[in-house]
C-alpha cells in the first residue's frame, strides 16, 4: 500500500528525476562509445598515413602521394590533440557511471516511498540532494566542452521511459 504521508507532488518530483537519470545513464553511455570510436578512426587513419609516409620515404610512391600523406599526417594529429576524444570519452565515461549510481539511489528512493520508510520531508530532503548531485555530475560535460546531441537525448528519453515505465509496470 502507498505511504500517504508521501504527497502526489513529491511522487511526480522523484519519478520524473528517476526518469531523468535513467535518460542520462543512457545518452552518457552512448555518448561516449562515440567519441571511443571517433578517436579510434583517427588513431586508424593516422596508422593508415603513417604507413602511406613510409612509403613515400622509400620513393615507393609518387611525389604527390608523399606530399598528401605528410598533410594528412600532421592534420590528424592536430586534429586529435585539439579534439581531444579521450579525455571526453573519460569524463562521458565517469558521468555515465555516477549517474548509474544515482539511477539506483532514485529507484531506492521510490522504493521507500512506495512503502511506509520515509516522510514527504525525508523524501523531499533526499531528493534535493540527489538533484544537486545530478546537476553537479552532469555540468561535467559542460566543462570538459561537450556538445549536447539533441536526437541521441531524444532517443534515450524515449528508451529510458519504456524502460522505467516496465520496472515499475506504471
Amino acid at each position: 500500500m502507498a505511504n500517504d504521508r508521501i504527497s502526489d507532488q513529491m511522487r511526480q518530483a522523484v519519478w520524473q528525476n528517476l526518469l531523468d537519470v535513467a535518460r542520462h545513464v543512457r545518452y552518457y553511455e552512448v555518448l561516449s562509445d562515440r567519441y571511443r570510436f571517433k578517436h579510434s578512426l583517427i588513431q586508424f587513419l593516422l596508422l593508415a598515413s603513417a604507413f602511406s609516409g613510409i612509403a613515400a620515404l622509400l620513393e615507393l610512391l609518387p611525389e604527390i602521394v608523399q606530399l598528401v600523406a605528410g598533410g594528412l599526417i600532421a592534420f590528424l594529429v592536430a586534429w586529435d590533440f585539439i579534439a581531444g576524444y579521450p579525455r571526453k570519452a573519460a569524463v562521458l565515461h565517469t558521468i555515465n557511471y555516477e549517474c548509474h549510481a544515482l539511477e539506483i539511489e532514485w529507484s531506492e528512493l521510490w522504493s521507500a516511498i512506495n512503502s511506509t520508510d520515509i516522510s514527504d520531508s525525508e523524501a523531499r530532503e533526499l531528493n534535493r540532494q540527489l538533484e544537486e548531485k545530478s546537476l553537479s555530475v552532469t555540468g561535467w560535460a559542460g566543462q570538459a566542452d561537450i556538445r549536447v546531441d539533441q536526437k541521441l537525448n531524444e532517443k534515450c528519453a524515449e528508451v529510458a521511459y519504456k524502460v522505467i515505465a516496465e520496472q515499475y509496470a506504471v
